[in-house]
């Protein structure tokens, strides 16, 4: 077993590369490179890259918390390696060892690694909701009814309206829309604050992040955005959708030509957790996942 601490720093752009390589075969949001980085403020990231793997630790204290699973590993052996590290880590840092964000086969494989150690616990906002790209892209049959009358009721009354591809040149009509609804926010958290600060930053980084976007105008005026990053080939991240306050009903129509405009070999659509808001998840709901991916908490028993 290494004794030596894991090299944990907090992410930085010239991290992209090596991350994506670890991350081929992910689904979750949380490990779009675009989140790790932006979102490093908000939880407190660090990782680390050690034996080809991905490590990272949180502390953000009321939600996130601990070690993530070691992303990269090409089999049981691997990940058994992995878990030794950060066991070594915890350790030598003084730190309980204390896993966030597993996925429900991590959990499966921490349990037959680690029989009877950990308590595992789940909570629902945490969990990401997974779309299949062709019916977001169609929207069929009578589960999308609602939403195709939505999105001709937008296009009858802004008849005038198309989308631009997001790029350098429409990233600052994209930051007056992320501005123009938080403006809108009749309470303005410090949850709000950090998510305008991340969207300027990530429309500052749109090539180094790899963002895909669309701006969508109503005649000259920005009116929508839609911004994600690709988390594998097949499978996108929504990261930021935003309205400007008059053009509301916009955002059926926004979401189907984003998703209309990836290119065929995407098959799958993250649209990220609900953080227990009823509004967000009834709206995520209205889509029909083609899966809710669960993540879990892990805690020493010896702690409990």
């Amino acid at each position: 077993m290494n004794s030596t601490p894991l090299p944990f720093a907090p992410p930085i752009p010239a991290d992209a590369a090596w991350l994506r390589r670890c991350t081929q075969e992910a689904r979750s949001s949380d490990l779009a490179f675009a989140n790790i980085l932006l979102l490093q403020g908000k939880y407190h990231t660090t990782i680390a890259q050690a034996q080809g793997m991905l490590f990272r630790h949180y502390e953000q204290n009321e939600r996130l918390l601990g070690y993530a699973f070691p992303e990269g590993a090409l089999d049981a052996e691997a990940v058994r390696r992995g878990l030794e590290l950060i066991r070594s880590d915890a350790a030598a840092r003084g730190r309980e060892l204390r896993f966030c964000l597993l996925t429900t086969e991590q959990r499966e494989l921490m349990e037959s690694l680690c029989p009877g150690e950990f308590t595992y616990a789940t909570d629902r906002g945490d969990a990401d909701y997974l779309y299949r790209r062709d019916l977001l892209a169609e929207l069929p049959g009578p589960p999308y009814h609602a939403k195709r009358n939505h999105i001709a009721r937008f296009v009858r009354d802004f008849p005038e309206s198309y989308c631009r591809p997001l790029s350098h040149h429409t990233a600052a009509d994209a930051l007056r829309i992320a501005e123009n609804w938080f403006s809108a926010q009749e309470e303005k958290t410090a949850t709000l604050h950090h998510e305008l600060r991340a969207i300027s930053r990530a429309l500052e980084l749109v090539d180094l992040l790899q963002l895909f976007g669309l701006v969508l105008y109503v005649g000259d005026t920005p009116a929508a955005m839609a911004v994600g990053s690709f988390i594998n080939e097949q499978t996108v991240d929504i990261h930021y959708e935003k309205c400007t306050p008059e053009f509301r009903s916009a955002y059926p129509f926004i979401n189907r030509e984003f998703v209309r405009a990836l290119p065929p070999s995407c098959l799958f659509i993250n649209r990220e957790e609900d953080l227990n808001s009823p509004g967000l998840r009834k709206a995520k709901l209205s889509y029909h996942p083609l899966l809710i991916l669960e993540k879990f908490s892990a805690v020493p028993c010896s702690a409990c």
